[in-house]
């Protein structure tokens, strides 16, 4: 994680959608929208954020193991 603060214990929901949503009048940032069962949530990112999200989602889902099917 890029920035990390003190651990605090959060709810967590599994997210069963999300979407990037371009701003055509704010190009340097995208919302990140995320569906839980809870209901929506927006989030406001850079390109900085974007890349390493992306970045720290593929060495993550990479230590997972593979999808039922795929070898």
């Amino acid at each position: 994680m890029a920035e990390s603060t003190e651990e605090q214990e959060l709810p967590a929901y599994p997210i069963r959608a999300y979407q990037l949503i371009p701003d055509p009048n704010q190009p340097a940032v995208v919302a990140l929208a995320i569906e839980t069962d809870q209901g929506h949530s927006l989030f406001l990112a850079t390109r900085a954020i974007l890349e390493d999200l992306g970045k720290d989602l593929l060495e993550r889902a990479a230590k997972m193991p593979p999808k039922p099917g795929k070898t």
